[in-house]
């Protein structure tokens, strides 16, 4: 070794020797100034003051804390901890950044408090504005801030006993314990308790800070479920698992994109949710491998994750982008099938019409939606349940055909039961298909569901235009349900609007329509006998005699396109009227779109299209509930017409 070298080796070693000297001599001053600067910071951004009784180095590049507390402007002590000691990457920290290597922690409480509209937390997330200037949101660089900050806070070693998270607002006082975690190089675990309910969880696991990889199992120490805390009392949702484990694989960060994959999976899922489901889904096991990319304007689910509910796997594809123009994609596609497995891997709870049918052949589901905030009307909705050398064996205690046969019809709504009546000859306000006048047949057909007799139980065109016209309101506004839709409702299913209850509607729909378990004039025969027409009237029979005295193959074209306006809102019928018994004036436009659409059907004849008044006399037991009594003013209702 030269000497110019021992000399700029030595020189080196002299300067890290006094930097490190220094270090030690000023470093708890530094560590104070470093604090205060925090305590500044902390009461700038979140009003709430941040107070530390005592505070050393107890190593190296340990730091021991003592008697911390967050305390906010208003409301409760946010956190209180006995003692916090952490030992951070020197490394890093030379760098600007923070990563802690090893987290020892004791005798924490984390108090989230909301009482009389005060929240103790609100400070935490409602930052002070410092500008006006609005930067553009990168999404790739904004995720991998957070899962960066995310593991470098997350501690390799770590050993937490006695923390209490307790939350509090004017109904619930809910107080969750963990009474130890430990983490090391090779394994992590844990346990905690809901102390209201007593249910005790554990966790375990690996998890590596530098590799940016975790392995966690969550499972209940009981033989019941664990159920997530609070969901029910702040949203109304029950959520809970028997197992459930979370996989990260690390993520790469390359040209400004971001992938994540990993895997989630739960046995024996439940999920109740009032607008989910009456009743409490059940899932044997449920499973996601997912891989996740974010560029600068966009999050996409790629379409090589797997999704999969016990026996059912498919293929989603989602993607939301906000470059230019908000823009949402979904795509799902399942292999094929076997036609029993499908039925049995439906959840419990939602298909339980149809969960014990056996069946031969194979069942193939697609779905294509895809929507652009500034051209709604160019959306795409395509969706397709093929089917091959299927044929049902066995209905198991559903009853599909029972519509091909005299049946007693309930009714319901919500809740509550209205009344029963036989469907079929031995009522005798039962009519056939070929009784009843073609005026309201036609009429019915031109407002509900103009293609019936030419679709397969689903109106694709309809629900698209459903769905454009409601995403340009904001809200619904129109329905997409064909005639085979509403009769399986009413027939099979409750009148609640869920999810599961559209998605059970729809499959129901189509094992009848696609096998021909009911013809389309039965169909037809079966919805003309039981819609609501009226307040406590059911189908044709009972309101022809209701409102004019007749029976329906007497119904004239106006007396027909009259009862079918009241099938989006029988229970207004008085609301049609004026004070004398005349329909109000806003009819009109309605009786003109649907003689026109007739007309262009050739369904009525030009001379019954030009001499059609909106005018009806009711000579039935309506009459006194219209006449005189009823003055009450309504607004124009729009009724709307699936041509």
């Amino acid at each position: 070794m030269n000497t110019c070298l021992r000399r700029a080796l030595s020189l080196f070693i002299t300067i890290i020797f006094l930097l490190v000297l220094l270090f030690l001599i000023f470093r708890n001053p530094l560590l104070h100034w470093r604090l205060d600067k925090l305590v500044v910071a902390t009461k700038a951004k979140t009003d709430a003051t941040l107070d530390i009784k005592s505070a050393s180095f107890s190593g190296l590049f340990s730091v021991s804390m003592h008697g911390i507390s967050l305390v906010p402007q208003f409301g409760d002590t946010l956190l209180q901890a006995d003692t916090i000691q952490v030992r951070l990457s020197l490394w890093l920290l030379l760098r600007g950044s923070v990563r802690i290597k090893e987290l020892y922690a004791s005798g924490i409480n984390v108090t989230l408090s909301c009482r009389d509209s005060i929240c103790n937390y609100k400070g935490l997330y409602q930052k002070k504005q410092l500008s006006s200037v609005k930067t553009e949101k990168n999404f790739s660089v904004s995720f991998k801030t957070i899962l960066d900050k995310v593991f470098n806070l997350a501690p390799q070693r770590a050993n937490v006993v006695d923390v209490s998270f307790v939350f509090r607002n004017d109904t619930i006082n809910r107080i969750f314990t963990i009474k130890q975690f430990h983490s090391d190089e090779n394994s992590l675990y844990g346990n905690a308790e809901d102390l209201l309910t007593h249910s005790a969880w554990k966790a375990q696991g690996k998890f590596s800070q530098i590799k940016h990889s975790l392995q966690l199992k969550i499972f209940s120490t009981d033989s019941g479920n664990i159920k997530l805390p609070l969901t029910n009392e702040l949203a109304g949702l029950t959520l809970g698992f028997d197992t459930f484990n979370i996989e990260l694989n690390g993520y790469n960060w390359k040209k400004n994109l971001l992938s994540v994959d990993g895997k989630i999976s739960a046995d024996k899922l439940i999920l109740f949710h009032k607008k989910i489901s009456d009743d409490t889904v059940k899932v044997s096991s449920s499973s996601f491998n997912f891989l996740i990319h974010t560029g600068k304007s966009f999050i996409e689910i790629d379409s090589s994750s797997n999704a999969s509910l016990s026996s059912i796997n498919f293929h989603p594809y989602v993607r939301y982008n906000k470059d230019s123009n908000k823009e949402y994609l979904l795509k799902i596609i399942t292999g094929k099938i076997p036609a029993t497995d499908f039925f049995s891997s439906l959840p419990q709870g939602i298909f339980d019409e149809v969960r014990d049918i056996s069946a031969k052949g194979t069942l193939q589901f697609a779905l294509n939606f895809k929507i652009n905030s500034s051209q709604p009307d160019s959306l795409v909705f395509e969706s397709s349940l093929k089917k091959e050398k299927f044929r049902i064996n066995n209905y198991g205690s559903s009853n599909l055909s029972k519509m091909n046969g005299e049946f007693s019809h309930s009714v319901y709504e919500k809740d509550r039961f209205i009344r029963s009546f036989i469907v079929g000859y031995s009522n005798p306000l039962f009519t056939p298909l070929e009784n009843i006048s073609p005026s309201f047949i036609n009429a019915v057909l031109t407002s509900e569901d103009g293609n019936f007799y030419y679709h397969n139980g689903f109106n694709e065109a309809a629900f698209r235009q459903s769905i454009i016209a409601n995403y340009k309101a904001g809200k619904f506004v129109r329905g997409g349900s064909t005639i085979s839709m509403q009769l399986v409702k009413n027939v099979f299913l409750n009148r609640k609007k869920t999810i599961a209850r559209k998605a059970e509607e729809a499959l129901l729909v189509w094992l009848i329509e696609n096998n021909r378990i009911s013809g389309k004039d039965r169909m037809l025969e079966v919805y003309m006998n039981i819609i609501e027409l009226g307040p406590g009237i059911y189908g044709v029979g009972e309101a022809s005699d209701f409102y004019f005295n007749k029976r329906p193959n007497e119904l004239t074209l106006p007396e027909g396109i009259f009862l079918a306006s009241l099938l989006p809102h029988p229970k207004w019928f008085k609301y049609s009227f004026d004070s004398i018994g005349n329909l109000k004036p806003y009819l009109a436009d309605y009786y003109r779109l649907v003689s026109d659409f007739m007309l262009k059907k050739n369904l009525i004849t030009q001379e019954e299209h030009d001499n059609l008044k909106p005018f009806i006399v009711l000579n039935g037991p309506a009459r006194v509930m219209v006449v005189p009594s009823d003055t009450i003013p309504v607004e124009n209702d729009e009724t709307e017409l699936n041509f």
